[in-house]
């Protein structure tokens, strides 16, 4: 039977309707899948972003441990530099310590020795034996000179009491002359190849009979005629006074023989500090100082230098505060342009005893009238400089021997050591130059 048309809609309606559904239902089963998928793909997105961020931390953390770790490594490192470096100083000062024991013992040493020669020589000089006094002096200059240089300073040039010195030039050898002290009357030094001075002995072993020994000072040389004569300070019996002699050798060293009868120069104002100096027409003139007031006088020698004639002329007196009323020790430079007169001032037995100078118009004078302030005094370890000697030891080459006290050993008993510096000009002037 032929199916009613109207069946047949419904039918296809139903089935429209369950097609309908069908594609409706899968539709939302796609959706919901698609939502999960969203939702697991979100949390997975979710999870990654947990999973970095706790990546991220635990880098944070990774690095500031290495930064903390570096810190400590660092700070291991410098502590191990700090403990190098105080061990470094520990151990230089450990050596410093050794160095500088080492050092004292050695200037003991020195020390030692230089008494111990020093006491053979006065033993042999209370005996009267010159000869085993100047052997002990030999012996021990080397070690005296040391103990002196070890104390800083200049080094002295002879390790002994050598006051009032004055060099004088024959060829290329210096002889030094002093006032007596252990090596005798007239104390004779040669320069040596070390740069100091050796003993030669006494140059004027026998006074005069009318002369005091004991007293022998601030002695000078000139060389003249074929001869070398000696000016010298000496006490004069019977009046106590202190006066100038002369006395002859045919050698520097002496012996010198002295066969006066009385002084060369004298008077109740006394005499000391003889120095000879020889002006640009070759005339010999001796320079010396008077006492009471305390003054520097010059006159023409004879031309043997035996012997004194014309007038005495004052060159200079006391007239500065740095002087303390005292000058004397004159010595002489003598050029072209007049003379320097160089000469001491103060107290001899002070650190206040200086040296200063003035310019002449000739060795006779007159002088410059004032010098303000001295061109050598006490500075460092050098106390008291004085009695300085003006030499040449090549032509134009000027030097000045002197004594002076080492500190803290200044004043009588204390020694008057050997110093010798470089006279230089500036400015047309003369300066002292250790």
């Amino acid at each position: 039977m032929r199916p009613n048309r109207a069946t047949a809609a419904i039918a296809v309606c139903v089935l429209l309707l369950a097609v309908t559904a069908w594609n409706l239902n899968g539709a939302w089963n796609a959706r919901t899948s698609a939502v999960r998928a969203r939702d697991l793909t979100h949390g997975q997105l979710l999870d990654a972003q947990a999973s970095l961020s706790a990546a991220r931390q635990r880098s944070q953390l990774a690095r500031v441990d290495a930064r903390r770790a570096a810190a400590e490594r660092d700070g291991a490192k410098l502590s191990v530099d700090i403990r190098r470096n105080q061990l470094g100083v520990t151990q230089a000062e450990r050596d410093h310590a050794t160095s500088f024991r080492d050092s004292k013992n050695a200037e003991v040493a020195v020390v030692r020795q230089c008494l111990q020669g020093a006491h053979v020589a006065l033993d042999a000089l209370e005996r009267n034996d010159n000869t085993a006094t100047l052997f002990a002096l030999r012996a021990v200059d080397t070690a005296c000179r040391a103990a002196q240089s070890a104390q800083g300073g200049p080094a002295p040039g002879y390790g002994f009491d050598f006051p009032d010195p004055f060099v004088l030039t024959v060829g290329s050898t210096q002889y030094a002359f002093a006032t007596n002290a252990s090596a005798g009357n007239i104390q004779v030094l040669r320069n040596a190849d070390d740069g100091g001075w050796t003993t030669v002995g006494d140059a004027l072993a026998q006074l005069p009979s009318w002369a005091v020994k004991g007293r022998t000072w601030a002695p000078a040389v000139l060389a003249r005629g074929g001869q070398f004569v000696l000016y010298y300070a000496v006490g004069e019996n019977g009046t106590g006074h202190q006066c100038i002699s002369r006395a002859v050798s045919t050698a520097p060293t002496g012996p010198y023989v002295d066969t006066s009868t009385g002084p060369l120069t004298c008077g109740d104002r006394e005499a000391i500090d003889p120095e000879p100096v020889v002006g640009g027409d070759g005339t010999p003139i001796l320079l010396w100082k008077r006492e009471r007031p305390s003054t520097i006088m010059a006159q023409v020698l004879t031309p043997d230098g035996l012997s004194l004639i014309g007038p005495e002329h004052e060159l200079l007196h006391a007239n500065q505060g740095w002087e303390g009323g005292v000058v004397e020790a004159p010595s002489m430079i003598v050029d072209g342009g007049g003379a320097w007169l160089f000469f001491s001032g103060n107290n001899w037995n002070s650190a206040k005893y200086s040296v200063g100078v003035v310019h002449c118009a000739g060795p006779l004078g007159p002088c410059d009238r004032a010098a303000p302030a001295p061109i050598l005094s006490s500075h460092g370890s050098i106390a008291g400089p004085g009695g300085a000697g003006v030499f040449q030891d090549s032509p134009g080459h000027y030097r000045v021997a002197y004594h002076a006290y080492v500190t803290p050993h200044v004043g009588y008993p204390s020694s008057r050591l050997l110093f010798v510096g470089t006279i230089s000009f500036v400015g047309g002037s003369p300066i002292i130059v250790d």
